[in-house]
């Protein structure tokens, strides 16, 4: 590989230069300027550890190809607004230690669009030009540790995924201190002494992760941050050394089903936690809260009850000496528990029940746990991996279907006794004594049932050849039951029809209409804006009933608002009768029933009878708020489609 070494003036002291990589390194060589008599296209070019106090205009304009430019750890104090502008190509920009550097107050980065790093650590800049991200269409990493700014105002920015402003003197996250527009993965602002949040401008963020800590936060700030959250995109939050205390009761009210699905307390001061403390995190995934620096003495199922999304619970090294000691159930439907780092000593049979899903569990670090109970009561039915290691176990009590599946790492399995109840091979012996030669032996006992099987399958091949083709219906049926049939979706859209909706329903039922049904339409369906409702928007100048033909035949969906009361009214049944003439003739299922209430056998109009026979499509109204979510969830999947009807299918 070629290189060479420069033999330059005093000013330049020799740099080492790779042609064949491009590549130049000028670090500690006492610079105190640019040298200007390098490989005109050197791409990668290091500066680190020098002397330079000044970046001209003309600095780079005889290196117009560097893509990667280190002036780190110099003394750079002014930089003139061109001065980068012949390196288009710029992807990484270290400027990092320079402690008395000053940005233009405009356009310094206008020509870098193509920047990815920005290092600026240690720099001690007092205020970042207002335009700092403006030109950059899509910077990777922003690096603004340890400065002194106070204020942040990036009211001009595309996207810069990583953004660290961790060390800086921010205290008011307001729209006077704090504006940044930018669509961000990872906003990380720890080490700021946050002392008053406006939840406006944090849920104006684009942020996905949000990181804050490193000094106390008062409950207003955590408070003011939660409330902005509630607002925002925000997915994830970490709290890392904010000495929270206690959560008042309600505290995350503001979360409930909000965007919030990672949440991550780290190295802080909980010092109590009541039940239901964290029952409004209702679309919360994954959910930590490790290395208190208090003790957290137990963990009991009810903290997490209303946690409906949780999967991922990490309570690791809390010092917890007792996990669920009441025996409680676990309402949460877990895959992944961490407890490792704790001070447990036995884990009974019945810690763990309710938690069927649980597939890893870490008990690791756990130095005196020495009783650990498993077994087929345990509710650990899709268990996979407990990770045991660096504990103390002494009894180990394994009583379980899934321990073929079950994966013990780095146990001290010398010094490790089976319990009693453990499986009868198994009992008062080391674990190192297991041999599953002993356990898997062949029963050969199964050798005298050969010759019965054989008569079987002879008298049972004759009994499917008579029944041949009874067997063949039923296995069509089961087809239809695992597999399922492709569904026909007619061709024609709303537009093809002069109206969108047609609602038949009794008048005694306009109340519900109009209370109910007509607001659903309007926000799930807005754009279903032809709509013909009950007698009153029947077209004029037609008979009664060629009216109501028309506009059911000209309709993209019917709806028939079925109750005890419509169904005894003669005109009522005539209209239905219309609308299932319909469904016969256009071979298409655009009719949705719709039962108001139960409607007894005995009071069950024959038409009514014939729709449900027939497979049609219905939906049941109840007054339980989530069924009432189904419900409309359902009624819009049904409006926006029409299938074809399909005689092949049997009934149900």
């Amino acid at each position: 590989m070629t290189s060479l070494t420069l033999d330059m003036d005093n000013s330049f002291h020799g740099c080492d230069q790779n042609l064949e990589l491009k590549e130049a390194s000028c670090s500690k060589k006492d610079l105190d300027t640019v040298p200007q008599n390098l490989s005109e296209d050197t791409e990668v070019l290091d500066l680190s550890e020098n002397n330079i106090t000044k970046l001209l205009n003309s600095s780079f304009e005889v290196y117009p190809l560097i893509n990667s430019l280190d002036i780190s750890f110099n003394d750079v104090r002014a930089i003139e607004s061109a001065a980068f502008y012949p390196l288009k190509g710029l992807m990484y920009l270290f400027l990092a230690f320079n402690e008395n550097l000053v940005l233009p107050a405009t356009g310094v980065f206008m020509m870098s669009t193509q920047l990815s790093f920005l290092d600026l650590t240690s720099t001690y800049l007092k205020s970042l030009p207002i335009d700092t991200f403006k030109w950059i269409p899509h910077l990777d990493t922003a690096f603004l540790f340890y400065n002194r700014l106070s204020s942040i105002n990036v009211s001009s920015c595309d996207m810069a995924d990583n953004v660290i402003m961790i060390g800086n003197r921010l205290k008011h996250l307001t729209t006077r201190d704090f504006i940044f527009v930018c669509h961000t993965d990872i906003l990380d602002i720890r080490g700021n002494r946050i002392q008053s949040v406006d939840p406006d401008v944090i849920a104006s963020l684009h942020v996905h992760s949000l990181v804050l800590g490193g000094y106390p936060l008062s409950y207003e700030v955590l408070a003011n941050i939660v409330l902005g959250i509630s607002k925002s995109d925000i997915e994830q939050l970490t709290i890392e050394e904010g000495s929270v205390g206690a959560f008042p009761k309600g505290f995350f009210d503001p979360l409930r089903d909000s965007s919030l699905s990672v949440l991550d307390f780290n190295s802080n001061k909980l010092n109590s936690l009541h039940p239901l403390v964290f029952s409004n995190l209702t679309k919360v995934r994954q959910f930590s809260f490790s290395n208190n620096k208090l003790p957290i003495d137990e963990i009991q199922p009810d903290l997490f009850d209303g946690m409906n999304a949780l999967k991922i619970l990490a309570i690791n090294d809390n010092r917890v000496r007792q996990i669920n000691p009441n025996n409680q159930t676990w309402t949460v439907d877990l895959l992944e528990f961490d407890l490792s780092g704790n001070l447990c000593t036995e884990i009974s049979a019945s810690v763990f029940h309710g938690l069927g899903n649980l597939t890893f569990l870490d008990m690791s670090s756990n130095k005196h746990l020495s009783v650990f109970e498993l077994t087929a009561f345990s509710g650990l039915d899709h268990i996979q991996t407990i990770d045991l290691t660096g504990s103390r176990v002494t009894v180990l009590e394994l009583n379980t279907p899934i321990l073929r599946s079950l994966s013990l790492n780095s146990l001290h399995k010398e010094n490790t006794i089976c319990s009693s109840a453990s499986l009868d091979p198994l009992r008062e012996k080391p674990l190192l004594d297991f041999d599953p030669n002993e356990l898997c032996i062949m029963n050969y006992g199964l050798f005298s049932l050969i010759p019965l099987a054989s008569i079987s399958l002879i008298v049972i091949s004759v009994l499917v050849y008579h029944y041949r083709w009874q067997l063949r219906y039923k296995l069509f049926l089961l087809k239809l039951a695992a597999v399922g049939y492709r569904e026909m979706l007619d061709a024609r859209d709303p537009i093809d029809y002069e109206f969108d909706v047609t609602i038949i329903f009794y008048d005694d039922d306009e109340e519900w209409i109009r209370e109910q049904l007509r607001p659903a339409l309007g926000e799930r369906l807005p754009q279903f804006q032809r709509n013909v409702f009950g007698d009153e928007d029947l077209v004029l100048g037609m008979h009664y009933l060629d009216s109501v033909d028309y506009v059911v035949s000209h309709s993209y969906k019917t709806i028939i608002v079925l109750s005890r009361a419509a169904v005894h009214d003669h005109w009522f049944i005539l209209k239905f009768r219309t609308a299932m003439d319909h469904v016969s003739d256009t071979l298409t299922e655009f009719v949705v029933v719709v039962f108001l209430e139960d409607i007894p056998d005995d009071e069950m109009p024959f038409l009514a009878r014939l729709y449900l026979s027939d497979g049609r499509p219905y939906i049941h109204w109840t007054e339980n708020v989530r069924g009432q979510e189904y419900f409309w969830d359902e009624l819009t999947k049904n409006l926006t489609i029409n299938l074809r009807t399909n005689d092949l299918i049997p009934n149900e």
